[in-house]
């Protein structure tokens, strides 16, 4: 992710990749063709705040930077069963 400020601590780094995957997610869906279906995704797959991942990487194990990093490699993925519903994967 490019537009990801390196200069910044890696928490507030994890933040960023954050809050673009969201940015992003949210534009895709409002350009999507068949409105029910962005109107579905939105209501069943709903852009999670970032404590629920910070939560979700510690009761995982994962601390401090690690944490952090897990955050970032998730907000690059695709939701795979997303995907799938859609025919694209």
């Amino acid at each position: 992710m490019n537009e990801i400020d390196k200069s910044l601590s890696i928490k507030e780094q994890a933040k960023q990749a954050h809050f673009l995957r969201n940015k992003y997610r949210a534009q895709a869906r409002k350009l999507m063709a068949d409105r029910m279906l962005a109107e579905k995704l939105s209501i069943n797959n709903t852009n999670l705040p970032f404590e629920y991942y910070e939560n979700k990487y510690l009761n995982q194990g994962y601390n401090d930077n690690e944490l952090y990093e897990k955050i970032i490699a998730a907000s690059t993925r695709t939701n795979k069963m997303v995907n799938v519903a859609l025919g694209i994967a």
